[in-house]
């Protein structure tokens, strides 16, 4: 995924952030929302959907003048939480944090229970992340071609992290495994426990 914005496709996301302020004046007068309005992560807290969800929460919290409530529903890669917001009533008090398993979870999980392209409707893009190679200040790589290099040398001993099976990192290793003709071993990390 590409990480820069267009510098105009970054300006109507400032002009839609300032008009911010002016939504709860409509919301209000379109009796909406007029009760609390619960925001689905389908993973487990503090991680990265945390630390998206909880301010954007507390801002719709202001902007609406009604109580937008995190629920972690994490389990089988983010379907458990869009299983829950796929089955909710269709009125708006419930939203997903979606992300890349919405797109690669129907391929793996094909009797999930739920259609992310005919049960969910997208609402707005909040951030773009990318997957980034990283490696321990210890390692003896500090090029891609070093660690690909290092990585021939020590077949079978080279391992890479990911946030799950099928998940956005792990599908990047296992592409970047092939292309450079390599083997790896998959870990997975785990989020780290709120304080």
């Amino acid at each position: 995924m590409k990480a820069n914005i267009p510098r105009r496709r970054f300006l109507q996301l400032a002009s839609a952030a300032a008009a911010l302020p002016a939504l709860p004046r409509r919301a209000q007068a379109q009796g909406f929302p007029n009760r609390f309005v619960r925001l689905i992560v389908p993973f487990p807290p503090g991680g990265g959907g945390d630390a998206l969800a909880r301010p954007l929460a507390q801002r719709l919290s202001e902007v609406w003048g009604q109580q937008v409530i995190v629920e972690n529903r994490g389990g089988a890669g983010g379907n458990v939480g869009a299983y829950q917001a796929a089955n909710a009533p269709a009125d708006g008090y419930t939203l997903l944090l979606g992300a890349a398993f919405l797109s690669i979870n129907p391929m793996l999980y094909p009797a999930s229970g739920y259609n992310p392209f005919t049960d969910l409707a997208p609402v707005s893009l909040l951030t773009v992340i990318s997957n980034a190679m990283m490696v321990s200040n210890s390692s003896p790589a500090r090029t891609v071609r070093e660690f690909i290099d290092h990585a021939k040398a020590n077949r079978g001993s080279v391992t890479f992290a990911s946030t799950g099976i099928g998940a956005s990192p792990h599908l990047s290793g296992e592409l970047f495994k092939r292309m450079a003709g390599i083997e790896m071993t998959t870990c997975r990390i785990a989020a780290p426990a709120p304080p």
